[in-house]
């Protein structure tokens, strides 16, 4: 397996508990660049009362894109009942609004999974693609285009993932704390580098054994490091 994979799975299998509930839900790393990576749903989350099935290795990724990058990471580690996507008023929420303060945060990227069925690579919802006024990310939208286009192409609010709820992070980042955001839907193909037996997923049956491609999930990777990179270089000149 590639190092870079070995580490993501590291992480996954290390720091994630999918099932384990705990006050403590969520993890904090700072960085040294104006972006935030944030994965909301890296745990089991509760949503209308029930119980929904982690997003397997958002947070992992999101963890190690800043290590490569130096951006900012708020991820969770545990499975809660605050549903930062879906829910006002959460810690995680206030967390993200002093995170954008102190390190002078510019643009978020909110990293979600979407499922295998889907025929895209990865979606990223920004509100609104043709009206500038309402899109979540009217500066930093050409830039992450360009990165991604090789990887992934069209790119921007497929199969209606908008990100534009009143109550999701990208609308929280962009609407209360006045900085550009987008919601990163990422296939399970291209991230899932090793299914963990305790997965939803794998306790269901579902493909309990499943693994991505390398290449695939190299590829997400890199692309996902060169957009980081690039907005960094464009928020510097806000």
């Amino acid at each position: 397996m590639h190092p870079l994979l070995k580490d993501i799975r590291a992480i996954e299998f290390e720091q994630i508990q999918y099932d384990s509930k705990n006050d403590d839900y969520f993890g904090i790393i700072e960085g040294s660049i104006p972006v935030l990576l944030s994965a909301p749903h890296g745990a089991k989350h509760l949503r209308n009362g029930r119980w929904k099935g982690e997003d397997e290795y958002t947070s992992s990724l999101a963890i190690k894109l800043g290590a490569l990058t130096g951006a900012s990471v708020i991820f969770v580690k545990r499975k809660t009942e605050e549903d930062s996507n879906h829910l006002p008023g959460t810690r995680y929420k206030d967390a993200i609004r002093e995170l954008v303060v102190q390190q002078g945060i510019r643009f978020l990227a909110d990293i979600h999974g979407a499922d295998m069925t889907r025929d895209y690579k990865m979606s990223v919802g920004i509100i609104d693609e043709e009206d500038m006024a309402r899109c979540s990310c009217p500066r930093c939208k050409p830039v992450i285009e360009e990165a991604v286009r090789a990887f992934q192409y069209p790119l921007f609010n497929l199969d209606a993932f908008t990100a534009g709820s009143p109550e999701t992070v990208t609308s929280f980042a962009r609407h209360v704390c006045g900085i550009e955001a987008a919601q990163f839907e990422i296939n399970a193909r291209y991230r899932i580098v090793e299914r963990k037996p305790d997965s939803t997923r794998a306790v269901h049956g579902d493909n309990p054994r499943f693994r991505a491609e390398e290449e695939d999930v190299l590829a997400l990777v890199g692309c996902l490091k060169e957009m980081v990179l690039s907005i960094n270089k464009e928020t510097l000149c806000l």
